[in-house]
């Protein structure tokens, strides 16, 4: 029997443009804490244990936290519990005042669209709960849009949608992260502090979706603080608009690969925004890759299936002992070379040994290399030689 997976819904932001006022969210941000059913119940006794140390009888709210020393010790003490968080962060700033949608309503009914055909691709069952509150119009709208979306079956249950679920301390989670992201983009709420509460839940984060996708939305401050090479602007901006490219072009793929494609490199655009100067190890990417996957890949299946088809449609993607990254800088290119080097010249120099073997034991009449499909590797070969020589 499959372990139902629930998404509670919260946001944290506003839906105005009007940013005279210094009042207005400079972000929308929309947060889905994501839980197993198996783990439900247990989650929300720990979580409660939680609220009651550190909130008595009132609610755990994100904007009741003044202190970042408090929401450090919330967050320590919830980085361990069995859940995972899938975000949505959309600048509004960004958003062209010719594309018709800096007007509430509208803005609300294109994240709701954009929001609904990301996550019903990304999961293919979801049992969603919303915070419902008259304030929060994108909540109404969001459970209408679904609710029409989705198509119940004989039991009256639906795969993707809501299903009178509820769990009121798991949406004062969401709203926890909520208010913990928006530290790090609003600049409203902006903290000094939020490269620390990333860190402590950077493991739980699947995703976090910027909106509008630009190369600008993650380059962030890093040019500013990187000068060592003239060409690390150029190669950052190439290694990330090629992955919105491919994201823009594949994102309604129903290919089982494809998905996991998508999801690897939207862990990487996350990645490179946060911690652009860091590699990922293959195992912490697995784990996040598998966190919403019921059929779980091995390293081998995602080398040879996810990474290899990327490289092979020119997506930049660096690579060391330390794991992967986009690159962002010269430096991180010369990692990839450097790394393959390892593996293709001694792969080389075997097939050259292997086919001096049966051109000595045949008299020259057997040449291994002889095929047109090898004639690459004949002539790379054969310089070597000439190198040698």
């Amino acid at each position: 029997m499959n372990d139902i997976q629930f998404a509670f819904v919260d946001e944290s932001g506003d839906y105005s443009f009007d940013f005279e006022n210094n009042n207005i969210s400079t972000h929308f941000i929309i947060v889905a804490i994501l839980a197993k059913e198996s783990k439900k119940e247990w989650l929300e006794q720990e979580v409660e244990k939680v609220r009651q140390k550190y909130f008595q009888t009132e609610e755990m709210q994100s904007d009741k936290i003044d202190d970042s020393h408090l929401r450090i010790q919330l967050l320590n003490e919830l980085k361990d519990l069995p859940f995972n968080i899938y975000a949505y962060v959309v600048d509004k700033r960004k958003i062209r005042e010719d594309s018709g949608i800096t007007f509430e309503k509208t803005f609300i009914k294109y994240m709701n669209r954009l929001i609904f055909d990301d996550l019903n691709r990304t999961f293919q069952q979801l049992d969603l709960v919303l915070v419902e509150q008259e304030s929060k119009e994108f909540m109404t709208e969001f459970k209408t849009y679904i609710t029409e979306k989705s198509i119940p079956d004989l039991f009256n249950y639906t795969t993707f949608g809501f299903n009178n679920s509820t769990s009121e301390i798991l949406l004062q989670l969401a709203n926890l992260i909520a208010g913990t992201i928006a530290k790090g983009y609003d600049q409203t709420q902006y903290s000094e502090h939020y490269l620390l509460f990333n860190k402590i839940i950077k493991k739980k984060i699947i995703a976090i979706n910027l909106w509008p996708q630009n190369y600008k939305n993650y380059l962030h401050d890093y040019i500013s603080r990187n000068q060592d090479s003239m060409f690390d602007e150029v190669i950052f901006k190439q290694s990330v608009n090629l992955t919105i490219q491919y994201l823009e072009k594949n994102k309604k793929s129903e290919d089982l690969d494809e998905k996991i494609r998508i999801d690897f490199l939207k862990f990487l655009l996350f990645n490179v925004r946060e911690n652009p100067n860091e590699y990922v190890f293959t195992q912490e990417i697995l784990d996040n890759l598998n966190a919403i996957r019921v059929n779980k890949i091995n390293q081998h299946y995602f080398r040879s299936n996810i990474v290899s088809k990327l490289r092979d449609s020119g997506l930049l993607i660096a690579s060391s002992n330390r794991g992967y990254k986009l690159p962002v800088c010269l430096s991180d290119l010369y990692d990839f070379v450097n790394l393959s080097s390892l593996t293709i010249h001694p792969m080389i120099q075997r097939i050259s040994k292997c086919r001096n073997q049966i051109l000595l034991a045949t008299n020259n009449e057997i040449d291994i290399l002889e095929n047109n499909e090898y004639e690459y590797l004949k002539k790379i070969i054969e310089m070597e030689k000439l190198k040698v020589n």
